[in-house]
């Protein structure tokens, strides 16, 4: 998925809706596998929790991947529109979306790459 993410930053002209759809999954992914840690997903496929980015940041956080405790703005900004009604996914309706920088979002989440690789090993 970072392939994508990183082609999507730099690619004329600017696509920054797939970007932000693409990046929220990936930011879902690394946390959920930094929770799964154990080989359960229990915990990750709650209702409260599966989609919702902030509450897996702050998980993750809580159960020591080293990130801050709570989720810089980038995340809130992407979890808001990643979790239901997922607005990124299903537009239908929306007439303005804000979202993070593209570069921000691509160099956060390559740093969150390497933190979950370390974590999991």
């Amino acid at each position: 998925m970072m392939q994508g993410v990183k082609a999507l930053t730099v690619t004329e002209p600017r696509a920054p809706l797939p970007h932000a759809l693409l990046s929220a999954h990936a930011l879902e992914c690394l946390l959920k596998a930094a929770l799964s840690k154990d080989g359960s997903d229990t915990k990750v496929r709650k209702a409260n929790v599966r989609h919702n980015l902030e509450a897996l940041w702050v998980m993750a956080a809580a159960e020591g991947l080293g990130v801050s405790a709570s989720a810089p703005e980038w995340v809130t900004c992407l979890g808001a529109l990643h979790d239901a009604p997922y607005r990124l996914r299903y537009s239908t309706g929306v007439h303005g979306i804000v979202l993070p920088s593209m570069n921000l979002v691509t160099s956060e989440l390559e740093a969150l790459v390497a933190l979950v690789e370390a974590h999991l090993q």
